[in-house]
């Protein structure tokens, strides 16, 4: 049975971060569990995708090159662009002389061929085509180079306090050197990001895709895709000296898994090890639901000279927790008994935070379901702020 606790009292800031923090090394046996014989890699994660509670690491905080996996910040960029009107994927591009001498994996693209914006993008993500993610670049950054400020601006507004992006496409500069870093737990912010904030798995769930309207075939990367259920998305990446790595992602019922794995010695054991890390963990813990998007709290805020709220929970909350666990999560309110008016339909009057082993590990905002405006008089009249005064029917009286 589900255990939910109120508290009144503000909790201290940052307390999923903090989470994360102490659950690090609880997870090291995770580590062992899922890797049994010795790890086939030099780095993994293994996230809950919606919350980012990490449920194994190896390695996780360790610099390593992207290399192809670069192209997921360079993506998601140019779909947020689009997702705000800037552009549109149908926009004509016109391949430019270095998007066509791009080398590496390719679509074969040819200066001064014309491609719709979303043609490019999907071959970038699925076949991981060079020259087309620099042609994604040069047209929603204007250049590669200012495409590639973007994409560091947009890693640290999520937080990806140790990646470096130098490049839109993660080709090293020579082949014993790449110039990108990042690391799995950073990989696994960007990945959620993609899952979030756009439509890109439509494309990278699919085993096949026409490219140029049936000119070539689009061959996915990622061989999980088709080959182990629930999975659709998202990059692969292979140089020199990374070696083999992918981020991928998988749904089974309510939870969503994303798995990293860095550094593989070769392209079957990426994929072979990400299968192992994402069936271990939908083997090994649940995705407990706690509140859904509009449900009333059992918690009640008094306006001042206003009503008493019921706030209701801004988002659906859940959290994924190993299967022996279910029966001991938490649910915490951090709502204040009484505000001052006024209030929106939508503000936040506390947070809901769901809670395993007394650690708080994910939340969502409790907001107001109504709107309410204090009353204010006028001439001895109460009227609501939000509407005009009451009209004066006495001309004579005015301007006294």
């Amino acid at each position: 049975m589900l255990s939910v606790a109120i508290l009144f009292a503000a909790s201290p800031a940052g307390a999923t971060t903090e989470w994360r923090r102490v659950h690090k090394s609880v997870h090291k046996h995770a580590a062992r569990a899922a890797t049994s014989g010795g790890p086939l890699y030099k780095g993994a994660l293994l996230e809950d995708a919606d919350s980012g509670r990490v449920l194994m690491a190896y390695n996780a905080d360790m610099e390593w090159p992207p290399a192809s996996m670069a192209k997921m910040m360079n993506l998601l960029v140019a779909q947020e662009q689009i997702n705000a009107g800037r552009f549109n994927g149908n926009d004509p591009v016109r391949i430019s002389e270095r998007a066509a001498h791009t080398g590496g994996s390719r679509v074969g693209l040819k200066e001064g061929d014309v491609y719709p914006l979303r043609e490019l993008m999907k071959a970038a993500l699925v076949k991981s085509a060079n020259d087309a993610a620099v042609a994604v670049a040069e047209k929603i950054g204007g250049s590669v180079e200012a495409m590639v400020r973007m994409m560091n601006d947009r890693a640290q507004q999520l937080g990806m306090t140790h990646t470096l992006y130098q490049t839109v496409d993660g080709l090293p500069p020579r082949p014993t050197h790449d110039a990108d870093r990042t690391t799995a737990l950073d990989l696994a912010i960007v990945g959620r990001a993609i899952i979030r904030e756009t439509n890109l798995l439509m494309w990278s769930s699919q085993e096949h895709m026409d490219f140029d309207n049936g000119v070539a075939i689009l061959n996915n990367t990622n061989h999980l895709i088709g080959h182990f259920e629930g999975c659709d998305g998202l990059k692969t990446g292979f140089t020199y000296q990374a070696g083999f790595n992918v981020t991928t992602t998988a749904k089974r019922g309510d939870m969503r898994l994303i798995a990293v794995i860095l550094g593989a010695p070769s392209n079957a054991q990426r994929f072979a090890q990400a299968a192992k890390l994402m069936d271990w963990g939908f083997d090994q813990f649940t995705a407990v639901s706690l509140l859904r998007s509009g449900q009333p709290l059992p918690v009640h805020v008094q306006v001042h000279e206003g009503p008493l709220i019921q706030p209701v929970a801004a988002n659906d909350l859940k959290l994924v927790v190993p299967k022996a666990n279910a029966s001991g999560v938490h649910v915490v309110y951090d709502v204040a008994p009484a505000i001052d008016g006024p209030v929106t339909t939508g503000e936040p009057l506390g947070r809901a935070i769901a809670q395993d082993e007394g650690q708080a590990a994910t939340e969502v905002m409790a907001v107001s379901p109504i709107a309410f405006t204090a009353p204010h008089t006028l001439g001895g009249e109460v009227y609501n702020a939000s509407s005009p005064p009451p009209a004066n029917n006495n001309p004579a009286q005015e301007n006294q």
